[in-house]
């Protein structure tokens, strides 16, 4: 459990053993009641949405998504390539990405440069982008990445990996979980945004959990991210970018954008940053029949 992997991360005085020890075992038990109490609303065929607001022993907001992916109506696009125009893609926020596709669903992906202040400024993605068979940036160091084939099979790049053919892909930091292992660290507490796969490979999670806004929600760590990536079902998960750039957006069934979390940007809680990449899922809406699909 991760408890037992946070013990090796401590000192080895046995005083502060003892006493972490004493502390995983009370979040584990809270940690269990809230996953008990996880409650998914079905946004579109094949979609649910989950949320959780929390206020001790320190405030976090939790936003995530699951996506059944033998749901025929489900799909995805990654920020395809701005052409020959510079930069490798032009800056959006998440809700311009979502109502420009016409996606139901839609977060932050990759980590990119530089980062601007307006929309439709160049920059380039930091990692792999994949976008409809079109890869137009390359994989970053030992950085990996998540990539869905065009029959909506995930699987993610291990460091300096091979690239296989893929429809779409993007890239992110590192794994955070990993065959069911948390592998994150107890780092500084950032907004974050995470892509995550279950087990039997059928069910994909977003997952943002918002920061930097006192009093409301304080972020989390990686290890923390990856504890909640269990907890919502995923075996194995990958840390996208975050900071100011974790967003999640739904479409409220008139093709605009709905803005689940809330983003800072620049500080400013509400404020979207613009990126360079992001991942949309394209749904039906829970009215369609499995005929229209």
């Amino acid at each position: 459990m991760a408890s037992v992997r946070r013990m090796r991360w401590t000192t080895d005085r046995r005083g502060r053993f003892v006493l972490f020890a004493v502390l995983a075992a009370t979040v584990a038990g809270s940690w269990a009641h809230e996953e008990a109490a996880l409650e998914w609303k079905p946004l579109f065929r094949g979609v649910e949405l989950t949320s959780i607001i929390r206020t001790a022993p320190e405030p976090l907001a939790v936003y995530a998504v699951r996506i059944d992916l033998r749901n025929p109506g489900i799909d995805f696009i990654v920020t395809p390539s701005n052409g020959d125009r510079p930069g490798e893609t032009d800056s959006r926020t998440v809700s311009t990405f979502l109502e420009e596709f016409g996606c139901q669903v839609a977060i932050n992906a990759s980590p990119f440069s530089p980062v601007v202040m307006e929309e439709r400024q160049p920059q380039d993605v930091v990692g792999l982008s994949v976008s409809r068979g079109d890869r137009y940036s390359e994989p970053h160091g030992d950085w990996e990445a998540v990539l869905i084939s065009k029959d909506k099979k995930v699987a993610f790049l291990p460091q300096n990996g091979a690239v296989p053919e893929t429809c779409n892909a993007a890239g992110g930091f590192h794994l955070i979980l990993k065959d069911g292992q948390n592998t994150g660290a107890l780092d500084e507490k950032h907004p974050r945004t995470a892509v995550g796969l279950s087990k039997d490979g059928n069910t994909l999670y977003l997952l943002v959990l918002d920061g930097r806004q006192e009093g409301y929600s304080l972020g989390a760590t990686t290890a923390e991210t990856a504890d909640w990536m269990q907890r919502l079902g995923a075996y194995t998960a990958l840390n996208l970018d975050g900071g100011g750039s974790t967003t999640l957006v739904i479409d409220d069934g008139t093709g605009r954008a709905k803005v689940v979390n809330r983003p800072v940007h620049g500080g400013i809680p509400n404020v979207q940053r613009p990126s360079a990449n992001h991942l949309g899922v394209f749904a039906k809406g829970l009215e369609h029949s499995r005929e229209e699909e």
